[in-house]
């Protein structure tokens, strides 16, 4: 061929990062600390992600409004957010909206309009509509997304907030200047979207309420898990398998009270010759797990980390097909998908491992041990 010959790497001399890039953190402590270390962090693995989307949230960051939903809403056009304005007078009180604050970067360009309101249900609305105040605002948010042409609520929790947008995910946190937030912790995702477009929607984080997700992989069950959780009334119109992730989890925590332990059997469930080998007790859960929930076993590579509000959950499918490393210093806990970027912000751990395939890491504020759900431990999975 001319006299060209290329050499054959070797094995080690070519990294392949597997896709999208993953990383958590959280001070159990409860004290907060600003984006720049979720930024410091996902900076390390950029190759990991295309520029095609990256993206935070960040908990504990509103407390002056901590008893009111935060809505972060993208608009396409002016008409999408009146239309969307006037549904959420109609629906909540309006404490206060504004634009979310920016600074431009070269990297991030086609940004939609960014807004952000403080709400809580207006009572006579809540009243005749017979539901709780999460499910009342989860069914108002499915409705703006699924409804109204050009306006998509990507960020509905308390005291916590998504910031995401089609770029490499160090410039998103720039341009949402993230230095000016402070949270007990933060998720952050970089993105490398393989079969679906990347758009400013379909970022990660996804966000229902107070959870969300970050992900890496690909899920292979996607359709049959659309078809199950959509008969619930959710309604999955964001293109990405991520989404299904986020409901799915709502649904089996929120709705079914089942402990994140238990979700992380559901949904990165045991194979049937694991469990053979429990003990009858565990036999017994997993088997009812199993058979009840059948239609959410998520099937495919991936990790996840999810944030909800006092902690943050970790975890691996079945066969660990998806890189996952977890450490920890003093009272912080860092997830990431590569060690290099928990020790660039965190150099000498006290302690680093990687978490078994389908074994949950549950990370919770020391303020909530001993709370509601008896399977959260301060660190478990170790």
């Amino acid at each position: 061929m001319n006299g060209y010959h290329q050499k054959t790497p070797l094995e080690g001399e070519v990294r392949i990062p597997s896709g999208c890039a993953i990383s958590g953190i959280i001070s159990r402590s409860g004290k907060r600390f600003s984006g720049r270390e979720a930024i410091s962090s996902i900076a390390v693995m950029h190759d990991r992600s295309n520029g095609l989307g990256g993206g935070f949230a960040g908990y504990g960051i509103y407390p002056e409004y901590a008893d009111f939903y935060a809505l972060h809403v993208f608009y396409y056009s002016s008409e999408a957010k009146r239309s969307c304005e006037e549904f959420l007078e109609e629906h909540f009180d309006l404490i206060n909206l504004s634009k979310i604050p920016t600074t431009k970067q070269h990297a991030i360009t086609d940004e939609p309009l960014i807004w952000r309101y403080f709400v809580t249900p207006l009572p006579t609305k809540l009243a005749s509509s017979q539901l709780d105040e999460k499910e009342y605002t989860s069914r108002c948010v499915i409705k703006v997304n699924k409804e109204i042409d050009g306006a998509y609520v990507f960020s509905s929790g308390k005291n916590m907030g998504v910031f995401k947008a089609v770029g490499y995910p160090e410039d998103v946190g720039e341009f949402y200047r993230l230095d000016d937030y402070e949270g007990y912790s933060w998720t952050v995702h970089g993105r490398y979207p393989t079969n679906t477009p990347g758009w400013w929607g379909g970022a990660h984080p996804f966000s229902l309420l107070d959870y969300s997700v970050v992900h890496n992989g690909e899920i292979s069950s996607y359709d049959a898990n659309r078809r199950f959780i959509e008969m619930f009334g959710y309604a999955c119109t964001l293109m990405t398998d991520t989404e299904v992730i986020t409901y799915m989890i709502d649904y089996l925590h929120r709705k079914q009270g089942l402990s994140f332990e238990e979700v992380a059997h559901v949904i990165a469930a045991p194979f049937w010759s694991t469990i053979e080998g429990k003990s009858q007790e565990e036999r017994e859960v997993f088997t009812y797990l199993r058979n009840t929930f059948a239609s959410m076993l998520i099937t495919g590579p991936f990790s996840i980390i999810l944030g909800f509000s006092g902690g943050l959950m970790a975890l691996n499918d079945r066969l660990k097909l998806r890189s996952l490393v977890a450490a920890e210093k003093d009272d912080r806990v860092y997830l990431a998908s590569e060690e290099a970027a928990i020790r660039v912000i965190c150099p000498e751990p006290d302690r680093l491992w990687y978490p078994s395939g389908g074994k949950p890491v549950i990370v919770t504020l020391d303020s909530q041990q001993g709370g509601q759900d008896e399977h959260q431990l301060p660190v478990s999975g170790l």
